[in-house]
């Protein structure tokens, strides 16, 4: 089975659309947290369950939310993005576990993707991403941000790994507010984990920060945070 946390705070405007995205995927079944997934095995389709934790903020995110019965809704005030990836993946009971950001749209075929991983248990990785805007630049970073991710086995937006190689990590480092992902990943291939990227599925991610911030600066920030030093935060856009 697969698992999808996404944490979310004051997400209220994309989460309904990642959550819409999901539920369509072709040739998957979502359960809920009260059925067994043993259940719902040998019906030719690839069992998922989806877990969004959102931490309060000043927007109804938790009630976007609350519209989906599938979903297994956790709300409360988690000191950030690394601790509600930790709550969603210890309540979740895949063998795979995908943590996806609350604004990534996952292209259709990627879970069942995901699901022909169960059999193995010692992989992490992210898979080539799309910008949600049609404009060259969007494009051409977007281009250079996945030969990157490539060459430095890092991820943006979204990261896929076995559960045995979360438990391994120790999860995310609830200490850090920005390159906890580098982090996580960097101690799974310490460990012994085998860094994959999937070329031949996709994710729209929104370039939001890129646009409000600026697709220089953040790229230096985020060669900053690889090369050097994480930065103590990022800025909330929204």
């Amino acid at each position: 089975m697969v698992s999808i946390i996404i944490p979310a705070h004051e997400e209220e405007k994309y989460i309904g659309i990642s959550i819409e995205k999901l539920l369509s995927q072709s040739g998957v079944i979502f359960i809920g947290k009260d059925e067994n997934p043993s259940d719902f095995q040998g019906k030719g389709k690839t069992v998922c369950e989806l877990t969004v934790v959102v931490t309060c903020g000043e927007d109804n995110t938790e009630g976007a939310v609350a519209k989906y019965p599938k979903v297994n809704l956790i709300s409360d005030n988690f000191s950030g993005v690394s601790e509600a990836r930790n709550i969603g993946a210890n309540v979740s009971r895949g063998d795979v576990f995908l943590f996806l950001d609350a604004d990534t749209l996952l292209n259709d075929g990627f879970i069942k993707r995901l699901d022909g991983f169960k059999g193995k248990n010692n992989f992490i990785g992210t898979s080539r991403l799309l910008p949600d805007i049609n404009t060259l630049k969007a494009r051409i970073f977007m281009f250079g941000n996945n030969i990157a991710h490539i060459i430095s086995k890092t991820s943006m937006a979204l990261i896929f790994c076995h559960r045995d190689v979360y438990k391994e990590a120790g999860g995310f480092d609830e200490r850090m507010q920005a390159g906890e992902d580098l982090k996580f990943i960097s101690i799974a291939l310490k460990n012994g984990a085998k860094f994959k990227y999937l070329g031949d599925i996709s994710a729209i991610t929104s370039m939001r920060r890129f646009e409000t911030n600026g697709y220089i600066r953040t790229a230096l920030e985020w060669m900053g945070g690889y090369f050097f030093k994480p930065p103590e935060h990022y800025d909330v856009v929204r």
